[in-house]
């Protein structure tokens, strides 16, 4: 066997492997064996005709096509493991570049590396959230207004007020030939709440709500805003729009009492202190949590920039299957599928690709090569109890959601089992690099312990495996072994 290999600047290596000529006789001879138990021919029994009876009834194009794909399914391992290759997943055969001698050329994706940089000069100081308050306060106003009743009132609109509305937009500078019109009127209500709880996604645009005090029913009066060039609402972005109100009734909140059924309500508690208690402690994990992913996302992405990443394309491709996948899935539990959503955002398939989708499988597929690396590099494992412990809230989760029964109907028992623990894995494994990189970002010191493994990265992270040498299929780009993540 001579080989020739050329690395490609994409992770991919190129492969030329040329045998003798006797080997691909050797392959014809099975072929008209396999052909013959498969193929009547007159005079013989099934498997019994000799070679030069299935070459005449066949023709030699059929025997040597079979016989190639044989001797590809035997010489193509023998070619990853003489070159010491670390494929990602089966390559792709581009070409039979001759037949006597044979000679095949085959592209094959090559296993990740990551080569990170300057971990140990990370500097990130992690500061407790605190709630305060006024952040307790609020809560309780949001859950006392989500049940309070709407009664009509003459008074001006003013904070805890349901203004309902007739809103059209048109553009303060259209383009020639344009529609000026840019938000067709229709009928609109807005809550106003206080300016500490402005939202966003606020319609059609953050203020808007406040924007409307002072103002009474009936009458009709014009907002101009100046929307952003980077905003979310590509149709107005950049825009200066005036806006035509008109005012058709306002109702006030009337919020229920702190009483005994308010607080029964909330959770069963028993005093207004405990309810106070009990939502601190909600805020606490909550805003805890958005602040610890962002912390940590911020100390993953430092290393991205700073380390060198090499991947083959097809990972990035089978990522985006998996976002893409991970989108539709959650749409379906909204009553929509892919082309309404896209067609209600105003978007097509190929900018929604190219925007959204591309771009969060690239930085999803990264950031798991570095967390990957980390844990090789610090031998990172979890403790027993601590992975029990996930697999316990990955099922509490999931019957707060409601999709419990749904999900476990839908895979089977024995595949929602497997899916929980790998989950509850993950969870685990992501929670000790967590830790060990707190410990070289934060002035704090933290201990970081490496006890009994339970679950190796590889094992966690199967979609990232390197994947066993296999035949590649002819004209097909290659594909990698094992499940997928989600």
């Amino acid at each position: 066997m001579k080989t020739e290999k050329i690395y490609t600047d994409d992770h991919q290596v190129k492969i030329t492997a040329e045998f003798e000529a006797e080997m691909l006789e050797q392959f014809k001879r099975r072929a008209a064996r396999k052909i013959a138990q498969r193929t009547r021919i007159p005079g013989f029994r099934p498997g019994k005709a000799p070679y030069n009876m299935v070459v005449n009834h066949v023709g030699e194009a059929t025997v040597t096509q079979e016989a190639l794909e044989l001797m590809l399914d035997d010489v193509y391992p023998k070619v990853i493991d003489a070159e010491g290759i670390s494929p990602w997943g089966p390559g792709n055969l581009d070409a039979v570049k001759s037949e006597n001698p044979p000679v095949f050329e085959f592209t094959i994706p090559l296993a990740p590396e990551t080569d990170l940089r300057e971990i140990e000069s990370l500097q990130k100081e992690y500061k407790p959230v605190v709630v305060s308050d006024k952040d307790v306060e609020e809560f309780i106003a949001r859950a006392r207004r989500s049940y309070a009743t709407l009664v009509p009132v003459t008074t001006p609109a003013a904070e805890e007020t349901v203004v309902y509305l007739n809103l059209e937009g048109r553009d303060a500078n259209p383009a020639e030939g344009a529609d000026p019109i840019v938000v067709k009127s229709g009928p609109q209500q807005a809550l106003i709440t206080s300016e500490s709880e402005e939202k966003d996604q606020e319609y059609p645009y953050r203020g808007f709500a406040r924007d409307l005090m002072g103002h009474t029913t009936d009458e009709t009066f014009e907002l101009t805003h100046v929307y952003a060039a980077d905003d979310d609402d590509k149709d107005l972005a950049g825009k200066t729009v005036v806006f035509t109100v008109t005012i058709q009734s306002i109702k006030g909140l009337e919020l229920p009492a702190m009483d005994e059924e308010f607080l029964k309500t909330m959770g069963g508690f028993d005093t207004v202190e405990n309810l106070e208690k009990g939502v601190r402690e909600h805020l606490q994990n909550e805003m805890t949590r958005t602040y610890d992913d962002e912390y940590y996302l911020d100390l993953i992405d430092q290393l991205r920039e700073k380390s060198i990443l090499k991947y083959p394309p097809q990972m990035l491709d089978e990522e985006e299957k998996n976002v893409l996948h991970r989108i539709e899935h959650d749409l379906s539990h909204r009553n929509l599928d892919l082309d309404l959503y896209l067609k209600l955002r105003k978007s097509d398939r190929d900018t929604f690709m190219a925007e959204e989708v591309k771009p969060t499988a690239k930085n999803r597929l990264e950031r798991s090569l570095v967390m990957d690396a980390i844990v090789k590099k610090y031998d990172i494992k979890v403790k027993n109890e601590q992975l029990d412990g996930e697999v316990t809230e990955v099922v509490n989760e999931l019957m707060r959601s409601g999709e419990f029964e749904e999900l476990q109907k839908e895979m089977g028992s024995k595949k929602f089992a497997q899916n929980v623990s790998m989950e509850a894995a993950n969870r685990a494994l992501e929670n000790a690099i967590r830790a060990q990189l707190k410990s070289i970002a934060s002035p704090e010191p933290i201990e970081v312990k490496s006890p009994e493994a339970v679950a190796e990265v590889e094992e966690t992270k199967p979609a990232k495996k390197a994947a066993k040498a296999r035949k590649p299929k002819t004209g097909e780009p290659a594909q990698p072994e094992g499940d997928t993540e989600d």
